[in-house]
């Protein structure tokens, strides 16, 4: 089964970096996580929770703001969809 999915909608929350620290792993880089969460404002009118995780999150929290307008390209989990690439334009 393929898992992939195409948004693209308006991003109509403030995006904040979040950092999840995990003791389980051994070397440094593995210990923190970092994860932005965001609601994307389909054009039929439904919202999306979208979750993005270390690099991804990364990019995001640098380069994507509230209202503006983005793709998404990700994978369906059960209650958001996982980021795996975005763009953005600053028009809606």
């Amino acid at each position: 089964m393929i898992n992939l999915c195409f948004l693209c909608g308006k991003v109509i929350n403030k995006i904040d970096l979040k950092f999840i620290y995990n003791h389980q792993k051994k070397s440094l880089d593995k210990k923190h996580i970092s994860i932005v969460e965001l609601e994307l404002k389909l054009l039929d009118g439904q919202v999306i929770k979208l979750h993005a995780y270390n690099e991804t999150a990364d990019d995001v929290f640098k380069n994507i703001s509230k209202d503006d307008f983005i793709t998404v390209q990700g994978k369906m989990r059960n209650n958001y969809v996982e980021i795996e690439k975005v763009s953005s334009s600053k028009k809606y």
